[in-house]
């Protein structure tokens, strides 16, 4: 099941009609629309939904700081940037032009979880290449495993079109580019660039990454960031008459909160990145071996990377909704899963994991990743983020360590037997295919 009903994509709006929205098709009100264009409505208070005739009750609030809903004549547009609309174009036009309606929930989702999916197949296969690189055949395998089955990309960046998947690839393609050995070649910074200028118009938060690839061929960098950002910059122009206006709205951010949200992001027992994926201290670990090899060139490039790296930890931190709403895990700190895997298996190239107690610590870790995001991607429903309070109304939740959201997902598996043996099946024939293949190429 998808992590969230939320995470479809707004790729169309209801009739401008001020009616409900008919069977099947999506709510004009949900908190992920917004006016956009000449408003041709009374404006509707920020923080509530538009309200439709013949509801049975008030419409939920909207996420804080967001733009006010449309009203019934205004056009539509994502609060999200267009960029992973763009990326899901082609697979979405056939239907369109077919005669589906632009509105249809079930084709938005279903076709959506496609594109996400084959998304991160792709930033997959790219981190792939660039661990091979660093920690051999056999590493560069299990690691590449564990970004998929062991973050959220198989919960959340995979199960709908979110932004994360096309984060991911565009990060991907970034560091396979810079993290090679030897001077960086012009024309890779000038790609490297590019690629993130255009991932900044799936989220804006790859700006951040950005500095840390200007040491080399600054000029090319800004060239390349400069090209990928003009989607971004035009799309604003064009849907909120200024190319500097985002479609999130005044979002709350205050430094004052940043201590507390750090322990949320990084040790809740609900959203903690070291609760969910304590393999990913290694990947910290090697980040930090990276400060001590000055002459290591792809150390160098690390350093500058995982200072970037922090900053977004430390935006997400100021963020008042830091736990990214109703969804399983770390979903906002796994936008870097694959700065992480790259320098972990980097890390393993330099000697981080050389012992047998190492090796079985981070084993113990990875299992128990896998296991808590394989139980996720099978029976998780969100209940425990709405029933008996809503994480997005009551925060404490995420804190309590005697219901943890793991743990509940981990109680609701024996209820879906069959099916959590048929996927659990067809995982292990999809991973073992892969192992195959792997072996043969090895030996080639």
């Amino acid at each position: 099941a998808p992590p969230a009903t939320g995470a479809a994509p707004a790729t169309g709006a209801a009739p401008a009609t001020g009616a409900a929205p008919a069977a099947g098709l999506i709510d004009r009100g949900t908190y992920f629309f917004r006016a956009c264009g000449t408003p041709r409505a009374a404006s509707v208070p920020v923080g509530r939904a538009a309200p439709q005739p013949g509801a049975s009750s008030p419409p939920p609030p909207r996420s804080a700081g967001g733009p006010p809903p449309p009203g019934p004549a205004d056009h539509v547009c994502s609060v999200f940037p267009p960029g992973i609309a763009l990326v899901a174009l082609p697979f979405f036009a056939p239907f369109v032009l077919a005669g589906a309606a632009p509105t249809d929930l079930a084709l938005i989702l279903r076709v959506g979880h496609l594109v996400a999916a084959l998304v991160e197949a792709a930033a997959t296969l790219v981190l792939w290449s660039i661990l091979r690189c660093f920690a051999g055949a056999r590493w560069a395998f299990a690691l590449a495993l564990l970004y998929v089955l062991g973050t959220s990309v198989r919960t959340v960046a995979s199960q709908a079109l979110w932004q994360h998947a096309g984060v991911h690839l565009a990060l991907a393609l970034a560091l396979a580019q810079v993290l090679r050995p030897g001077p960086l070649v012009a024309w890779r910074a000038l790609l490297a660039g590019l690629v993130l200028g255009a991932g900044t118009t799936v989220r804006q938060t790859l700006v951040l990454v950005i500095p840390a690839l200007l040491r080399e061929h600054p000029r090319r960098v800004i060239a390349g960031v400069a090209l990928g950002v003009v989607p971004l910059l035009a799309y604003d122009l064009a849907a909120f008459g200024t190319p500097f206006e985002q479609g999130y709205g005044s979002k709350p951010f205050d430094i004052a909160s940043i201590p507390a949200a750090l322990a949320g992001l990084l040790v809740s027992p609900s959203r903690g990145l070291f609760v969910y994926e304590p393999w990913s201290l290694a990947g910290v670990a090697a980040l930090v071996l990276a400060w001590r090899r000055p002459g290591d060139v792809i150390a160098g490039r690390l350093r500058w990377l995982s200072l970037s790296a922090l900053v977004t930890l430390l935006l997400y931190a100021s963020y008042a909704e830091w736990w990214g709403g109703r969804v399983f895990g770390p979903r906002f700190l796994d936008d870097l899963a694959p700065l992480l895997v790259a320098a972990l298996a980097w890390g393993i190239g330099q000697g981080l994991l050389g012992t047998a107690l190492h090796r079985i610590a981070f084993a113990v870790a990875a299992a128990w990743s896998l296991l808590l995001f394989q139980a996720a991607a099978f029976v998780y429903d969100q209940r425990w983020d709405t029933e008996p309070l809503n994480v997005n109304l009551s925060p404490q939740r995420l804190w309590d360590w005697s219901d943890p959201q793991w743990l509940a997902v981990l109680r609701d598996v024996p209820s879906h037997g069959g099916r959590v043996v048929g996927a659990v099946l067809l995982t292990a024939l999809v991973v073992a295919a892969l192992a195959r293949v792997e072996r043969i190429s090895s030996r080639s």
